[in-house]
């Protein structure tokens, strides 16, 4: 089983990380490590280590400015830097799409050649709108979302439950998301031992232990 899906994601998140921060400290230059990772969504630690990273490749620098004070700035490197991050930004989004249509249209497919009509996702981010997306060129119907700890009430018009006893009309289950992956399956399985859960070959690796 391959994980090229996955491992490309995580690279563009990755990647999306450090435009941002290229970004933000192009804007704001009395931006903080703290301010940072509050702005992103990410730990105080990782954004201190990307920081660092920038540092190194200088792409960004620190000036002395009084009262003791350092301020950041995105050096001329550090621009060349953001404008090839966006372009490939960009690419890898257009391909984690394409790449992610075509796996879930085939589990779709798949769940429907087997007598499904009706799926749970189990997500609400990303790849869950994309599910939704595809079942409209598939046999399928989508009708609700599964994600215990999503602020969404509704996706596609669909709600966004906290588990499958709030969805009346599934017979089955499609995994649709990358980050808590292996979680959410884990739990949605020990919940629900008897309801078949189809998992898009892309998040085989990280579902299935090795």
């Amino acid at each position: 089983m391959t994980d090229a899906l996955i491992q490309r994601k995580r690279s563009e998140r990755e990647q999306e990380i450090v435009l941002r921060l290229l970004e933000h400290v192009s804007d704001d230059e009395a931006l903080s490590q703290d301010k940072f990772a509050k702005q992103v969504g990410i730990a105080k630690g990782l954004a201190n280590s990307y920081f660092n990273r920038c540092l190194k490749k200088g792409w960004i620098k620190l000036r002395q400015v009084p009262k003791q004070r350092f301020l950041y700035y995105v050096t001329p490197k550090g621009f060349a830097e953001k404008a090839s991050l966006t372009a490939q930004f960009l690419s890898f989004s257009y391909q984690f799409y394409r790449d992610a249509r075509a796996d879930l249209g085939a589990t779709m497919e798949l769940a429907a050649a087997k007598g499904h009509k009706c799926l749970a996702v189990l997500g609400d981010g990303e790849l869950a709108e994309i599910a939704a997306i595809v079942s409209e060129e598939t046999p399928i119907k989508i009708v609700g979302f599964i994600a215990a700890q999503s602020s969404r009430e509704r996706i596609v018009g669909q709600p966004v439950v906290k588990s499958w006893k709030m969805i009346s009309n599934a017979d089955a289950a499609i995994l649709a998301t990358v980050d808590d992956a292996k979680t959410a399956f884990k739990a949605f399985t020990k919940s629900n031992p008897k309801v078949q859960v189809y998992v898009p070959s892309h998040l085989d690796a990280l579902v299935w232990d090795k």
